[in-house]
């Protein structure tokens, strides 16, 4: 972990905040003074080095931009500026775009009003937006060509960043198509486009607070808590339907949708969606004379039977019991549990965090509308890159018979001059190996000769020393079988 804070801050000594990054790109001098704390490594080279001021000042402001803790906070800077940036255009200078009859000149020298908005800020909007867009394109395709599409897809902010621009996309496209008249339905759409993109970008937001150890496990904690809220919605859906049929079937008659059957299957969820939040229509409910907030039931003259306002009553409390007492606490069950489980590795989840983080920023230059200037360079030097490649192909082409009888030639000779330098160093090396190895042998043999030699002795010996025993064995038995004749 030690390790990781100190690559976060690079060549910072402590690490820096928003405040400060604002400030000292608003006036890149303040590097030189105490707001910035760095690592004399990284300014000097040794430690008795001596540099002038601007020298100095050059790399530590080159150290200062190449911390990953810097690009963050710049990132964090940018993208608050351009969420504020795209509300001031949005609600202020996007407006309905009327088509003129044949986009002429009128009789009093009047010209036609403009298709798009005209005006320098919209147009810097459109850039900036666009500088994002191709951002996560480029994304896209460095994930699809190396194949990781669906690794890329599969993280939950990439989801939403391809979603709100989608959506914002289109919405600009339907804001800034020329309308034909007042009442055209292209700008009202747009607006509402615009209106949840906007809503969405803001919530993208929530991804930048990881590097803090409070909130980015809380970050987490809302991204698990969204799928414990799926399971919810799921069977709050079928309840909400069942009873919303129910209350339909009890509430009107079968002739209030006969005229306008559009509106049928928004009265049913009428009823269920604002009880759920503690409007229970006891009053509408309980009518003798059958009025309903129901959009679809416009005839106040009939009654209502006792069976009727018994059964709604019923469907009332049951409706209540299932969704307020057992549906939203088992929600707020598995919202604890989900809590307790995140809580208990909560520092574990921030390191990691933190680490994924890092090696995003590393691996980052600029953040957006300046990374335009990274992808300007990028291509110029592949272009150069590329113009080289091919003067050099260029050149082998003309000379490549030059290259056949010079180069190649040079290099066979090379090789075979190679392959018998090995040879000789190889025969070399097995001739001292077959020298060594018979000077080894024949001195095995010479030890053998004399172990053999020291046995054949050693034997003839015990072989004389046995004939000796034998002889004397012999005497003395003759000895005794004369005295036993004398006797």
């Amino acid at each position: 972990q030690e390790l990781h804070e100190k690559r976060w801050k690079r060549g910072l000594a402590s690490e820096v905040g928003l405040v400060t990054v604002f400030l000292v790109f608003l006036c890149p001098l303040l590097v030189l003074t105490p707001l910035v704390n760095f690592r004399r490594s990284m300014i000097y080279n040794h430690p008795e080095e001596k540099i002038g001021i601007i020298a100095k000042w050059a790399r530590k402001f080159k150290a200062f931009c190449i911390s990953p803790s810097v690009k963050f906070w710049m990132e964090v800077e940018m993208y608050v500026l351009f969420i504020v940036f795209q509300a001031y255009i949005i609600l202020s200078r996007l407006k309905r775009n009327k088509q003129s009859d044949g986009d002429t000149l009128q009789s009093d020298g009047d010209t036609p009003e403009p298709h798009v908005t005209s005006h320098s800020d919209v147009i810097l909007y459109l850039v900036w937006f666009g500088i994002l867009l191709v951002d996560e394109l480029l994304q896209v395709l460095q994930a699809v060509s190396v194949g990781h599409f669906w690794r890329w897809y599969n993280v939950v902010w990439n989801k939403i960043d391809a979603t709100m621009y989608i959506v914002n996309t289109a919405g600009l496209i339907c804001v800034m198509v020329p309308a034909d008249s007042d009442t055209s339905h292209e700008y009202d759409v747009g607006r509402v486009l615009l209106s949840v993109s906007s809503i969405m970008f803001t919530i993208r937001m929530v991804h930048m607070f990881i590097s803090d150890k409070q909130l980015g496990p809380t970050v987490l904690m809302i991204n698990k808590m969204l799928k414990d809220f799926k399971v919810f919605l799921i069977m709050f859906l079928m309840i909400l339907i069942a009873f919303g049929v129910g209350y339909a079937i009890v509430l009107t008659e079968p002739e209030d949708f006969n005229e306008d059957t559009s509106t049928m299957f928004g009265g049913i969820i009428f009823y269920t969606i604002f009880q759920m939040y503690g409007e229970l229509f006891v009053d509408d409910l309980s009518n003798k004379d059958g009025s309903t907030y129901f959009p679809i039931v416009t005839d106040d003259d009939r009654t209502r039977s006792p069976l009727r306002r018994g059964a709604v009553t019923v469907l009332v409390a049951t409706y209540m019991a299932i969704v307020v007492l057992m549906l939203v606490n088992i929600l707020i069950a598995m919202f604890s549990d989900t809590y307790s489980r995140i809580k208990e590795r909560e520092d574990v989840i921030f390191k990691f965090q933190r680490l994924e983080l890092l090696m995003e920023m590393e691996d980052s230059y600029l953040p957006p509308p300046f990374s335009l200037f990274h992808f300007i360079l990028e291509k110029i030097i592949d272009m150069n890159r590329k113009k080289e490649e091919k003067k050099y192909s260029a050149f082998y082409e003309r000379d490549n018979k030059w290259f056949d009888t010079v180069i190649r030639s040079a290099v066979v000779d090379s090789l075979e001059d190679y392959l018998k330098r090995k040879r000789t160093e190889r025969g070399s090396e097995i001739e001292n190996l077959i020298k060594q190895n018979t000077r080894i042998l024949k001195d095995r043999i010479k030890y053998l000769q004399r172990t053999v030699d020291n046995i054949s002795v050693n034997f003839q010996h015990q072989i004389e020393e046995l004939k000796d025993y034998r002889r004397r064995s012999n005497n003395r038995i003759e000895e005794e079988d004369e005295e036993e004749t004398n006797n």
